[in-house]
C-alpha cells in the first residue's frame, strides 16, 4: 500500500513538473522578445534604436519585424495551446485531490495571483 502511494505521489509530482516546464518554455519562448503595446515605443526598439543608433525609418521597420514575428509565434502556437492547457488543467486537478480544504483555498489563491500576473505581463493576448 506505501509503495503505489509513493508511485502516485512520484508521478504527480513528474506530472507538476513536466507541466511546469513546458509551461514555463512556452511562455518564454512567446514573451521572451515579444512586443509591448503599453503607452509609448516598444522598449526593445527603443534599446535597439540608441545601441545600434537607428534612425527614425530604421526604427519603424524593426518595430514592423518585431510586430510581425510576434503575430508568427502566436499563430505557431495556437495549434498546440489547446493541448498545453489542457496538461496544465489536469496537473491542477490532480494536485487539488492531494490538497486539504484549507491548501486548495490557497493553492486557488495562488493560481489568481499567476494569473493577474501573467495578464500584466501581456496586453497584446
Amino acid at each position: 500500500m506505501r509503495e503505489s502511494k509513493n508511485v502516485a505521489m512520484a508521478f504527480l509530482l513528474g506530472t507538476f513538473l513536466t507541466g511546469g516546464v513546458l509551461g514555463f518554455s512556452a511562455n518564454r519562448i512567446m514573451k521572451r522578445d515579444q512586443v509591448c503595446t503599453t503607452r509609448g515605443a516598444n522598449p526593445v526598439v527603443e534599446m535597439m534604436a540608441q545601441r545600434l543608433g537607428l534612425d527614425p525609418s530604421q526604427s519603424a521597420s524593426i518595430d514592423s519585424i518585431l510586430d510581425n514575428r510576434s503575430a508568427q509565434y502566436k499563430k505557431a502556437m495556437a495549434p498546440i495551446r489547446p493541448q498545453m492547457d489542457s496538461i496544465k488543467q489536469d496537473a491542477r486537478e490532480q494536485m487539488r485531490r492531494v490538497l486539504t480544504q484549507e491548501q486548495k483555498q490557497e493553492f486557488e489563491a495562488m493560481l489568481r495571483e499567476l494569473s493577474d500576473s501573467t495578464r500584466k505581463g501581456s496586453d497584446t493576448e
